[in-house]
């Protein structure tokens, strides 16, 4: 074996990560801009934290937040000092939780209410499976200081509003209150204690059928039949109208009043959604809508594709008003929603709705000596002053055949062209590459030219 081949590195990523080439970046990043564009049209204002924060931050020592941290180990320094740094950092496994600290550090410099949005890698130390990584681009909006319902509906609205600027006309934003799900025990007959659990695994009946969920309640809670037979009556809760359902939902629950100001709530948030011009069938009630992070206290929600529904959610959130206060005895009321980008654009990229470019540029300018090269610059850099993106050939081919051909495979609209022949009358050839016509113009009005083109 040489002495290269042992040095040799495997080229390879770990499971769950993913490399993105330029083709499809450039898709992304128009997605990421088209979903920018819609959350600032709702008035969001951007911000933006580091990656790392201390682990203590993302934690709050709650265990469900711990289990699937990914641990940054500093080994600097003497022993002594590694041993105590380390694992006091970690990678951030969500943009709500940096936004609390970022509220309670600045609170003297954020007016509030304070809608923010954020978009940014975030790490988890999940299963992965189609659509979903263990590192991915995340993309938040949320609203921060106001208690107000309108908050929450300005959220769904802008949910609403987003999926449909991306061209997305068959999804549903299923909407749930914590509140309700909380005054559950009372109804199902089971420990108070119990109850994160059970909200944890309910929020799993969008991946398990309801016998394993059950069997998990029985086996794992002690949970009795009868007392999960309750649970399945409750949000197996159906009608035609979400408020029908809040009627039915109402009369179940009679005896829990933290229940009953859930179902309140939904109930005003459905007026102000009809007032913001949601319609009714773009989301509904759903009782079984629980979501996992355990921060959530009022309103929560998640979007699903209806063409897709084994995708899982693409937008979700919900409000989160003690989230604060565990950096300071401050309790601020807040709500938000992510977008789970990796997921959405592997999601529309099934259903035909990502349109992959090759190029940025739309003009190349073709390079055959060194005399025309020099006209050659000063044109793309004209057209370049006039906003328009565009190359010049950097590589060794002289052909016009094989230049043209590398051209068209890269995805140009347009061809400039110009030789010996064409330098010496002044003027330059401008090929449309998507029709294969071609126009002799002045070098004054390639770019004129250019522009009529395109």
């Amino acid at each position: 074996m040489s002495e290269k081949s042992r040095n040799t590195v495997v080229p390879k990523i770990g499971s769950g990560f993913k490399d993105y080439l330029s083709s499809e970046m450039i898709a992304r990043n128009r997605l990421i801009s088209q979903i920018r564009n819609t959350f600032e049209l709702f008035g969001f204002l951007p911000l933006d934290t580091p990656a790392i924060e201390y682990r203590d931050t993302l934690t709050g020592g709650d265990q469900n937040f711990d289990k699937n941290i990914y641990s940054v180990y500093n080994t600097r320094g003497t022993e002594n000092e590694s041993e105590r740094e380390r694992d006091i950092f970690a990678l951030r496994f969500d943009l709500t939780v940096p936004l609390a600290r970022v509220v309670s550090q600045y609170k003297d410099k954020i007016s509030k209410p304070f809608k923010r949005y954020q978009f940014g890698t975030v790490w988890r130390g999940e299963r992965p499976k189609a659509g979903r990584y263990r590192e991915f681009l995340q993309f938040d909006a949320d609203i921060v200081g106001s208690s107000n319902l309108m908050a929450d509906a300005e959220i769904i609205a802008l949910i609403f509003q987003t999926l449909t600027n991306l061209g997305l006309k068959n999804f549903v934003i299923k909407v749930n209150n914590r509140k309700i799900l909380n005054g559950l025990a009372e109804y199902a007959c089971f420990d108070s204690s119990l109850t994160s659990d059970v909200l944890r695994l309910i929020d799993k009946l969008d991946k398990q059928s309801w016998d394993n969920v059950q069997g998990e309640m029985t086996a794992t809670l002690g949970l009795s039949i009868e007392q999960t037979d309750n649970i399945k009556r409750f949000i197996d809760i159906k009608a035609e109208s979400s408020l029908e359902i809040l009627k039915k939902a109402d009369s179940l629950m009679q005896t829990s009043e933290i229940a009953k100001q859930g179902i309140n709530e939904l109930t005003v948030v459905y007026r102000h959604l009809e007032s913001l011009g949601v319609p009714s069938d773009a989301w509904k009630v759903d009782l079984s809508v629980a979501r996992g992070l355990g921060y959530y206290t009022g309103i929560v929600f998640e979007a699903t594709l209806t063409d897709l529904p084994s995708i899982g959610s693409v937008f979700s959130g919900g409000r989160y008003d003690d989230l604060v206060s565990r950096f300071n005895e401050q309790s601020l009321p807040a709500t938000g929603a992510s977008v789970g980008f990796d997921r959405l654009f592997s999601a529309m990229q099934t259903l035909g709705l990502i349109e992959e470019s090759k190029t940025i540029a739309k003009v190349i300018g073709l390079n055959f000596d060194e005399e025309s090269v020099v006209y050659m610059q000063k044109i793309v850099t004209e057209v370049r002053q006039n906003s328009i993106p565009a190359d010049i050939y950097l590589g060794n081919e002289n052909s016009l055949k094989k230049q043209l051909k590398f051209a068209a495979d890269s995805g140009y609209f347009l061809a400039v062209i110009m030789g010996a022949n064409e330098l010496q009358q002044s003027n330059a050839i401008v090929k449309d590459l998507r029709t294969r016509e071609q126009y002799q113009v002045p070098i004054s009005d390639v770019v004129l030219k250019i522009k009529e083109l395109l």
